[in-house]
């Protein structure tokens, strides 16, 4: 059965009621995560510590998109625990009319990929795109009358509690992961016996690449918190955005420009060296055997590391803090003894594997997308 399909508009309205910052008062900011995991709470601000003129309080029951990452699923309806926070112009809030649409319907559309897809169009240079508030109204979706999609969201929510309880417990063991790390890591720093500059142990080093508008290439990304590489399907050169490509090499010290301060750093490994990157990511070398780069890694996504790599980025707001590379290189911490280095990512690479082996349930993963299609499509 197909579901009647209306354009968003019908029960979305924008919401108009943002307010002037003034420097002497404290706003607590939201942001989105992408790929439909909701809202994060980013701490209080001081009215002067932003560069907008002006925020937007959000309510219970609204809708939240960010312009930047629509059309990765960063999107929300607000959950009670965010009423009363602020978010940044880049995220226009909408209203949902009840009488038209159910929130707890349009919640669980804002996470189905398809709908995702509708925002902004695939194609060259798409994290450059921007998905405007008239797009969201303008697109049409799965809106059938309001009994039906109470009883979608009903079977939605009970289908979908399970899995929430798994993903609880991977959460929980990565939490318990993420401490057991940090407690290494505070460890070995506390044994250092020298502050070393980081541009005197990594040395940056990647290799510029032509890049022929016939020719297909495979392009390399960096999830945030520590996730790892994304490895992009090939498409020809043509298809690719106009930045600078580089190759590079394995056992690299990789983080990106754009998302360093919220953990997009790695290391390449011997099969990511098919693959190119743009300018945006930087790669390091060690200088000498002073430095193991999977060590780095590690401490650069611990706390102490993330303070660092934020102390190197510009004063942008949200998403828009880059890492400089001089400031990046010009960085000085407490380098421990290369044995001490060793142990620790050895234990911690080794852990990491084998929780994420014992933790790793594709079925389980593609179960949510799964339902979600089949809800979207009439068949649930």
């Amino acid at each position: 059965m197909d579901l009647l399909r209306r354009p968003l508009h019908t029960f979305l309205t924008r919401a108009t009621s943002s307010v002037p910052v003034a420097a002497d008062e404290e706003y607590k900011i939201t942001g989105i995560y992408s790929f439909g995991k909701g809202l994060i709470k980013r701490g209080v601000i001081q009215g002067s510590e932003t560069a907008y003129k002006f925020l937007s309080p959000i309510s219970t029951g609204q809708l939240v998109m960010s312009k930047l990452n629509a059309w990765e699923g960063a999107l929300a309806v607000v959950p009670h625990e965010f009423n009363g926070t602020f978010v940044s112009p880049e995220y226009p809030v909408f209203d949902i009319d009840p009488e038209v649409a159910e929130p707890s319907y349009v919640k669980h559309l804002i996470c189905w990929q398809p709908f995702w897809e509708m925002l902004t169009p695939r194609g060259s240079m798409v994290r450059r795109k921007r998905t405007t508030p008239e797009t969201l109204l303008g697109t049409v979706a799965p809106l059938p009358d309001i009994d039906e999609q109470r009883r979608i969201a009903s079977r939605l929510d009970a289908t979908l509690s399970r899995a929430d309880g798994v993903q609880a417990l991977r959460e929980k063991m990565a939490t318990l992961r993420e401490n057991l790390g940090a407690s290494f890591i505070t460890s070995a720093i506390e044994s250092a016996t020298e502050s070393v500059r980081m541009g005197d142990v990594v040395v940056f080093e990647r290799t510029p690449i032509e890049i022929d508008p016939d020719s297909e290439y495979r392009n390399i990304g960096i999830r945030s918190f520590g996730k790892g590489f994304i490895r992009h399907p090939p498409v020809t050169g043509s298809n690719l955005s106009k930045l600078s490509y580089f190759t590079f090499s394995e056992n690299a010290l990789a983080l990106s420009n754009l998302m360093a301060w919220e953990g997009g750093i790695s290391v390449t490994r011997s099969e990511d060296t098919g693959y190119i990157a743009s300018n945006r990511f930087f790669f390091y070398l060690p200088a000498d055997d002073r430095v193991n780069t999977s060590y780095m890694r590690h401490f650069l996504l611990s706390r102490q590391g993330q303070s660092l790599i934020a102390s190197a980025c510009s004063a942008g707001a949200e998403r828009n803090r880059t890492l400089g590379r001089k400031r990046f290189e010009d960085l000085v911490f407490r380098l421990p003894p290369r044995p001490v280095q060793d142990r620790v990512a050895r234990t911690l690479d080794a852990l990491t594997e084998r929780l994420d082996a014992a933790h790793s349930e594709p079925a389980l993963d593609a179960l949510r997308p799964s339902i979600l299609n089949a809800a979207f499509t009439g068949q649930l």
